[in-house]
């Protein structure tokens, strides 16, 4: 498995660090930026959705198989996402600039990276917020399934929490991206970080009583979901545009493979966080068909770390986001106007 997830993750990334780069050369508009990674977060909620919800049901068609099951889901995964990636990378524009076409080592890759991420200050800090919401959102994520199971009681519950989950931030993406152009990619992303704290804090109520009503703040959480994942991808372009102008053209790729290593990073890590805390609290693991109960101690793990665990963490992440300092003007002045100190 881990061979495996290695190789698939290495692979990807040969996709991902440009795809993550491009929108900084579709575009030198501040708001078309915005548009233009509002839209690819409805794409990915819509897929997001569809097999979140449809997973568990493909894995279903092995019957009592597990493994056939399984070896289904991975099918369809692999055959929709080379589909996804083919579809991409036949229609983005082929001409790339001369910088980037430069062939270059491994070694100066990384050194490249690194630089970048000193040098630039506005990255760093929009870099930080990212890690720590993907920590807090791959925590919840992960332990979705476990909230189900073992808080809900309801293996049907899984399937509600992903509609729930993902389903408003297909219908509030485009709307986190007006609001942005109304008072700000940087602002927006505060708010929606805030609302997003809020709702997973007021989960904790699972604890003493469970029900449909999870659904709820779970929803709110969708909606803020969405302008976490646009805002920030929207102001990534910004950032690279603002280091050409100090440092020269060309540079895209380098910040995108640092940006795509923090975000894995922060989504791998929280998946870890919540291994950490059910290790911590005594969960059981369940061999087989053998049938386990769990200690109200781990039961009361997985219900914090699905709300008051990643509450915490998105409101850390707020305090670089305040300290972001490009705005509009910055990013619209000509070349030869004030530069924010890197």
């Amino acid at each position: 498995m881990l061979v495996a997830f290695l190789a698939t993750a290495t692979a990807f990334s040969l996709f991902q660090v440009p795809y993550i780069a491009l929108p900084a050369e579709l575009t030198d508009d501040y708001d078309a930026r915005t548009r233009l990674l509002t839209w690819r977060v409805v794409v990915l909620s819509v897929a997001i959705l569809l097999f979140g919800a449809g997973g568990p049901m493909l894995r279903r068609t092995g019957g009592d198989d597990e493994a056939l099951g399984y070896l289904v889901m991975a099918i369809v995964a692999g055959l929709v996402i080379g589909l996804g990636m083919l579809v991409a990378t036949t229609i983005a524009p082929a001409g790339v600039p001369r910088a980037e076409r430069a062939r270059r080592s491994i070694a100066a890759g990384y050194a490249e990276g690194l630089a970048a991420l000193r040098r630039s200050r506005p990255f760093r800090l929009l870099l930080a917020a990212f890690l720590l919401q993907g920590l807090a959102t791959g925590a919840m994520l992960a332990g979705a399934n476990y909230v189900a199971v073992w808080v809900m009681r309801s293996d049907d519950a899984l399937t509600f929490l992903f509609v729930a989950l993902i389903g408003p931030a297909i219908l509030c993406a485009p709307l986190w991206g007006r609001l942005a152009q109304r008072i700000g990619k940087e602002r927006s992303f505060v708010l929606a970080s805030a609302v997003f704290a809020v709702a997973a804090a007021a989960l904790v109520g699972m604890l003493w009583a469970p029900g449909a009503w999870v659904y709820g703040p779970v929803a709110l959480a969708g909606a803020a979901y969405a302008g976490m994942q646009s805002l920030p991808m929207a102001m990534l372009p910004d950032v690279i545009a603002h280091d050409a102008r100090v440092s020269g053209p060309g540079l895209a790729g380098s910040f995108g493979g640092v940006w795509t290593a923090g975000e894995t990073t922060g989504m791998a890590f929280g998946a870890t966080l919540l291994t950490i805390v059910l290790a911590a609290t005594g969960y059981l693991e369940s061999v087989g068909a053998a049938e386990v109960v769990q200690p109200d101690a781990a039961v009361a793990g997985i219900a914090l770390s699905f709300s008051v665990l990643p509450a915490v963490i998105v409101a850390l992440s707020i305090i670089p986001i305040l300290r972001y300092p490009l705005r509009r003007a910055d990013i619209d002045a000509p070349a030869q106007t004030r530069e924010v100190a890197p």
